[in-house]
């Protein structure tokens, strides 16, 4: 807005511009914070299931090491030649 259709306004009206003003800043932080708020739960979200993911594969790891081929302590690997 220019200063020049400010200069002839009455105070009144200045006062109903700034409100307007206002009330869209707030629509527009309000629109802000839902998104982030979205964005926050997805990474959030994204990061659990990753873990767990996680979680699985090397808890499936483990169990494949456990349940492998053992050899004796005393066999060598030149032996199974």
């Amino acid at each position: 807005m220019n200063e020049t259709e400010t200069a002839g306004a009455t105070p009144e009206q200045l006062l109903k511009m700034l409100d307007a003003r206002m009330a869209i800043q707030r629509a527009q932080r309000a629109d802000a914070g839902r998104n982030r708020m979205a964005i926050l739960i997805g990474g959030v979200l994204f990061i659990v299931v990753g873990a767990g993911i996680a979680f699985v594969v090397l808890s499936q790891m483990v169990s494949d090491l456990q349940h492998g081929e053992r050899r004796p302590a005393g066999q060598t690997v030149a032996e199974n030649f």
